[in-house]
């Protein structure tokens, strides 16, 4: 038997994220409002895999509402003194929400800014992280469009993440195996969202509901604003 798989997500607090979309490219909507719909986006694309687990670590109030309305576990971001030497705030607040997942279960650590994302691409992905696995594999993941960093790693409870940048060096570096490494596949979970220039690239695949709804108001606002 498959044993179940445990997404895991973190997000910084709202003030803080995605400092690189600013100025956004899309006023008057705030970063706040666009990392909350890019959230969304990610998380219902996955509920629509029915994992079993969906586990989202984050300091921010607003974070934990949203990630329950997916049903997700929310997960209270580590303090700075619970961090280990030589771990990033992200790699660790992804090891402590793994902590909350079951035992026996995989965990597929997952950027939360994928509002392109379709739950097709999502479950190719960790079943063929899955097939590489039990290969032999300690890990697999999946890097992003400019492939050097990682969207996607799944691996059991003794492979310690390690995002950030040249991520998918230092997986690969790790011994985790690279799911499709000549990127033909999944363009959509492949784009996760830094810099405007990003955000282009996922509208032209096709954003989710919310992140392509809260757009779409602030294109009718400019409009209107406009018109005056």
């Amino acid at each position: 038997m498959c044993p179940a798989v445990a997404v895991v997500l973190a997000v910084k607090s709202l003030d803080a994220a995605k400092t690189r979309l600013t100025p956004l490219p899309v006023p008057p909507v705030t970063r706040p409002e666009l990392v909350t719909a890019m959230l969304s986006d990610t998380l219902s694309a996955v509920r629509a895999t029915a994992p079993g687990n969906l586990i989202v670590v984050s300091p921010d109030p607003a974070v934990h509402a949203a990630a329950t309305e997916f049903g997700a576990i929310s997960v209270p971001e580590p303090t700075c003194g619970d961090i280990p030497d030589g771990w990033s705030p992200l790699n660790c607040a992804l090891a402590h929400g793994a902590a909350s997942a079951p035992p026996d279960a995989l965990l597929a650590y997952l950027q939360a800014d994928l509002p392109a994302l379709r739950p097709a691409s999502f479950i190719a992905a960790v079943d063929r992280a899955r097939t590489l696995i039990g290969s032999g594999a300690p890990a697999a993941f999946v890097s992003d469009h400019s492939g050097s960093g990682t969207v996607l790693l799944v691996a059991g409870a003794g492979f310690a993440p390690a995002f950030g940048a040249d991520s998918a060096a230092a997986h690969r570096a790790a011994g985790a195996a690279e799911v499709d490494p000549r990127r033909i596949c999944w363009p959509d979970l492949r784009t996760d969202i830094d810099t405007p220039a990003d955000l282009a690239l996922a509208q032209t695949i096709g954003l989710g509901d919310r992140t392509s709804a809260l757009l779409a108001q602030s294109a009718r606002q400019q409009s209107r604003d406009a018109a005056q």
